[in-house]
């Protein structure tokens, strides 16, 4: 009889755990589900997990994407052709504005490690984003050679990333050095070359 008992408990404890998390899953549903569709990019680098928490922004319409060309910021903004920038991608929601007219950029850039930094199609001035790996020089880049398919990418030092804005103009970028404060920095910072290719 204590042997019974004894099972008796045993399948019960076994039992009550599985209960349980399916009662808390059925509690919490909402936001569980809410929590998985607020992470929208996720990675695995050399230095770890990376993931990018924040809803897709919604696919801007022609006419809000010409409405958005007059106002980037001063200070996250240069007209060059070509040239070195250095700026801090935690400011100014990570984005980075090149050129104006119908060689504007608003490139957006988030957080990966050290080594690598994600960036994204999601303004409405850029149309697509493309990653050369086999490629270092901004001179030799034939973006047509690349897949252009992706919201998100992630460069890594060394490595160009490719922007085609809204107007079929491409912008070649190099990525130089990357400081992540996560990661020991005392801030993060992405330095890199860039070259508007006409």
């Amino acid at each position: 009889m204590n042997y019974t008992i004894n099972m008796d408990l045993e399948i019960l404890r076994i039992v009550v755990w599985p209960v349980l998390i399916l009662i808390v899953i059925i509690i919490f549903r909402k936001r569980l589900d809410e929590m998985i569709r607020n992470v929208s990019d996720f990675s695995i680098t050399k230095d770890g997990f990376s993931a990018k928490v924040g809803r897709l922004e919604p696919v801007a319409t022609k006419q809000s994407r010409e409405s958005s060309q007059e106002d980037a910021n001063v200070e996250y903004f240069v007209n060059d052709k070509e040239g070195e920038v250095l700026f801090d991608y935690s400011n100014n929601n990570g984005v980075f504005t090149i050129g104006e007219g119908e060689y504007r950029f608003d490139t957006k850039w988030s957080k990966a490690s050290r080594e690598y930094i994600h960036f994204y199609n999601d303004q409405p001035t850029i149309k697509s984003i493309r990653l050369a790996k086999d490629s270092s020089s901004l001179e030799e880049v034939k973006p047509e050679k690349y897949d252009s398919s992706s919201r998100a990418r992630t460069a890594g030092i060394g490595q160009i990333a490719i922007f085609e804005n809204t107007h079929g103009k491409f912008l070649a970028i190099k990525v130089l050095a990357l400081k992540d404060d996560s990661r020991g920095d005392t801030h993060d910072e992405i330095r890199f070359t860039y070259k508007i290719l006409t």
